[in-house]
This record gives C-alpha cells, structure tokens and sequence, in this order.
C-alpha cells in the first residue's frame, strides 16, 4: 500500500465512522422521549443494534487520530507538529463547549462536553508526549489503558478525577457536564499513534489478521469471567434469547472500559484491512466525509436537531417525539440517510476547497 493509498483507506474507515457516528445522533432526536436502546425490558432488536453498531465509531476515530497524528509528524519538525497538536487540541475543547454543545441542546443553560472535549484534550496531551520514541508512546497508552482499570480513579479525586471520571461541574453558577472524560481516550490515541507502523509497512500490515480476532477473543473470554475489565457484570435475561447476548456485547462506555476497548478496537482492526480494499461507490461517497470529518460533525448536529425539531412541531405540536408515541426505527434509518445526502455535496465541495487552497493553514482546524 503506497503513501496515497494509506491516506485514502484512512479517509474511508474515518468516513464510515463518522456517517455511523450520525446515526447514533439522529437516533437522539428521532426516538420517543427517554427510549433507552440498552433497557432490555422495552427495546427492540433493531433498535438496539441501531445504537450497539456506532459503539466503534468513537473508539476507532480516536484510533485513528493517533495514527494520523504520526503520520503527520513524518514529514514535519517535531516542534511544529506539537504546535499543531496542542492549538488543534484546544479549539476542539473550546468548539466542544460552545457550538457542539449548542447544537445538541439550543440553549446556554448548562454546556454538555461530549468526544470533541475527550479528543481535543487527549491531543493536548499527545503533544507532551511525542518527543519520546512512538513505540514508548504506544506502550505509555497500552500501560494507562490496563492501570484505568486495575486502578479506578474515584471521581473526587482534585484534577484526576475529572480527567478520568464522567461528572458534572460548577463554575461560577454554570453547570458542565462531561460524558467523555480525557485520560482514557489519551490511552486510546496514544495506542493508536504507536501502531502507526503497523499500518504504514505492509510486513506489519498483515499481522492485524490476528491482532484484532485475538482482541475479540479475548474480550469474550474475558466476559464471560465477568469478573475484570467492566464495572458492570453481565447477566441471564428472563425472556428472549438475544436480550442475554446483548446485555453480554454491551460493556460500558462511560468511561470506556477494558472490555469496551477490546470489543470495539479489537472489531475495528480486524475490519480495518477489509474496508481497505472495499471498492464501489460506497467507498466514494464515504471517502468524502473522511476528508473532512470535522466539517461534516460540525453541521450534522443542529442540522439532525433542527429536522427533529421541525418533525416533532409538524406532527405532535412539541418539541420532542412525545414519550408515549411508538418507537419507529424506520424513521431514524430514514432521517440518517436524509441528513447524508444532503450533507455529501455540501463535504464534497468543502474538501474541493480545502484541496485548492492549501495555503491556507487555518483550513486545517476545519
């Protein structure tokens, strides 16, 4: 696989996630009003594989951020990629807490820090560490990922805590509350950018056949110990068969656990040199938004609210699908793929853009 080649199958996965990663927010405002996919006593197949499925797409992004982070730093000074780390870093953090959080709610009353915060953070702190050698780098995040976990850092611990604990904080009045905490999705890029090898030489290349399977495996074996790795254990279900396996594949995302990250890295790498070869027009339209996937997450979210807003006020009168109406998959899929097609040409003449004027270096933080 050639320079190009690498970059183009990059943009693909990272295009993949971040249409999925679109599903999982339409889903928020086309679903009744407090409908939880993981409640087993009320959901439905299709709706819980509707949200199990984009579980992968932040754990692979950040992944792969890392990865792009490395390579990104081969053909430039190390000091002007920690620069770049750290001032991208912190304009995602600050786009986290201003538009994104905005966008989800249309209000200032409270400020939501989703993946945006984690991710922006997470480079921040990438940037104080890539002097050292990428191996170390690799092995610093394989070591925090397995101390999270043997460790738990309790949530009022001063700094720690916030670092690594999901919590609402106050300033001055203001409420934020944070869903993505930074330290464990640090460990995650930093994973990712000490792999990078493996992805850039075609020897290493091949040994993610059984780097990923094995993380699977392991994953399930571990599960069903349900003894390490997840704060909560997995049980038998009266009912339905597929409730049990769920409940089993469902580990626990806030913070993301051991289990979590085995289950979802360990799917993305064993997909990863399959979606590199996929060819069609899929690969095309998707190739599109994961070449500009900031651009295309900064309009989707008030552009999904927006519709769901209009939707709920056209049919129901509110502003929300009211929580005794059915639940309908159908129109989430629907709405998704409605917010992709309009979106695609949007991207598509962003990227154009972005491409014809390179110069331009504050195109980079868009």
């Amino acid at each position: 696989m050639t320079g190009r080649s690498r970059i183009e199958a990059i943009d693909l996965i990272r295009g993949l996630v971040i249409a999925l990663m679109a599903l999982d927010h339409t889903r928020d405002f086309f679903q009744p009003a407090g409908s939880v996919p993981e409640n087993f006593d009320d959901t439905t197949v299709a709706f819980f594989l509707t949200r199990w499925f984009t579980h992968f797409c932040a754990p692979t992004f950040v992944f792969l951020a890392g990865v792009s982070v490395a390579l990104y730093g081969r053909w430039r000074p190390r000091r002007e990629a920690v620069r770049f780390l750290v001032t991208r870093g912190l304009w995602l953090m600050l786009l986290e807490g201003t538009w994104v959080s905005f966008s989800w709610y249309f209000h200032f009353e409270w400020t939501h820090l989703g993946v945006l915060w984690a991710i922006g953070g997470a480079m921040v702190l990438l940037g104080t560490v890539i002097w050292l050698p990428a191996r170390a780098v690799g092995v610093l995040g394989l070591g925090l990922t397995l101390l999270l976990h043997l460790i738990p850092v309790p949530a009022d611990l001063p700094v720690l805590g916030v670092l690594c604990q999901p919590q609402g904080i106050e300033v001055r009045g203001h409420m934020f509350y944070q869903s993505y905490v930074i330290m464990p999705w640090f460990a995650v890029m930093a994973c990712g950018y000490g792999f990078a090898d493996w992805l850039a030489e075609p020897a290493k290349r091949r040994h993610l056949l059984w780097i990923g399977p094995s993380m699977v495996a392991l994953f399930v074996w571990l599960r069903w110990l349900n003894s390490f790795g997840d704060p909560a254990v997995w049980h038998r279900h009266v009912g339905p068969a597929w409730t049990t396996v769920a409940h089993f594949a469902n580990p626990s995302k806030y913070p993301p656990s051991l289990m979590f990250q085995l289950l979802t890295l360990g799917g993305a790498l064993t997909l990863l040199p399959l979606l590199a070869r996929w060819q069609g027009a899929s690969n095309q339209v998707l190739r599109v938004f994961g070449q500009v996937p900031m651009f295309f997450y900064l309009l989707h979210l008030p552009l999904i609210h927006l519709a769901g807003l209009i939707h709920a006020r056209l049919r129901y009168g509110e502003s929300g699908i009211p929580a005794e109406e059915p639940l309908s998959v159908a129109l989430i899929w629907i709405a998704w793929l409605a917010l992709l097609a309009v979106l695609w040409p949007v991207c598509r003449a962003w990227g154009a853009h972005k491409r014809a004027h390179r110069e331009r270096w504050w195109l980079s933080y868009l």
